[in-house]
């Protein structure tokens, strides 16, 4: 077998391997880049900050399965055209049905999985989007007296309360989703969605994912911070959906409201302080130490 004959192979499978080698390299260092930052335990977590890391996590997945879409086939093919190039021949009709079948099945296969991990870095991104939208809103309280934190990691749960926030009303988790409408109508209808005190109704489709969530997170906060800091902290759960306009329908179950109006009803809590500055410091305290490790 001459040596040309590998040439085509030997070039596709260079930029296949060199490709995938940056790629994992790069993950590597990401990895190890948190030891080196200075400041990667001194930044109080942003909105999103857990899904932000995730998105890059998908992209880079992403961008893994292109790489074996893009090379797998021409390589196999150019591996397979050398060797019948030195024996002189192609092999028989069965085996090339074979070869072609595996061929297209691996082919599927690696689409399949691109489309998952764009699909997946697509609902990040609007997850993400949604944080920081009702992050802004969220911030706009501190004329009222409020702090707020965003992104509580709960390593030891697997989740993060998406914000938390601490003033004279008390103590608040905020969860927040992000959810896009199936169709647009045009008239701002694909915008709207019903709450009963038990489940949200979308233009299509029904949830009760959210409310639960809200619930549970606000429960872990409450739990939380009253072993911190040694008496009972109540904790109100607050469901807010960026974009959308919430009907209310019911006056059961807990605050569900659209980002815009955040500000509103916090102003039409109670005027008289429910919690004392010290009280507000020392939980601001806790909460502060827990959410300053942005990187």
């Amino acid at each position: 077998m001459l040596f040309w004959q590998w040439i085509p192979a030997a070039c596709i499978a260079l930029a296949f391997v060199a490709t995938l080698a940056v790629l994992g390299v790069w993950r590597r260092r990401a990895a190890r880049a948190v030891a080196r930052n200075p400041l990667a335990h001194a930044l109080l977590r942003g909105p999103g900050e857990s899904l932000r890391a995730r998105m890059a996590a998908a992209t880079l997945d992403a961008a893994e399965y292109a790489a074996l879409a893009l090379f797998a086939l021409p390589l196999a093919a150019a591996l397979l055209a050398a060797q019948w190039a030195g024996e002189g021949g192609l092999p028989e009709r069965d085996a090339l049905v074979v070869l072609a079948a595996a061929g297209a099945l691996l082919q599927a296969w690696l689409a399949w999985r691109l489309w998952r991990a764009l699909g997946r870095a697509r609902a990040l991104a609007l997850g993400y989007e949604a944080e920081v939208a009702a992050g802004q809103e969220l911030e706009r309280l501190a004329l009222l007296g409020y702090r707020v934190f965003h992104d509580m990691p709960v390593a030891e749960r697997g989740f993060s309360v998406d914000h938390v926030v601490v003033g004279p009303a008390g103590v608040f988790a905020v969860e927040t989703e992000g959810r896009a409408a199936r169709r647009a109508r045009g008239d701002g209808s694909e915008w709207e969605v019903a709450y009963d005190g038990q489940s949200l109704r979308f233009p299509g489709w029904r949830e009760t994912r959210p409310l639960e969530q809200a619930v549970t997170r606000a429960d872990w906060v409450r739990s939380w911070l009253s072993t911190t800091v040694g008496e009972t902290v109540p904790v109100q759960p607050l469901l807010v959906l960026p974009g959308w306009s919430v009907k209310r329908t019911a006056v059961s179950g807990i605050p569900v409201l659209a980002a815009r109006r955040i500000e509103h009803f916090f102003r039409k809590l109670a005027r008289e302080p429910m919690m004392s500055e010290a009280m507000i410091e020392r939980l601001a305290a806790q909460l502060d130490l827990r959410c300053r490790n942005a990187a």
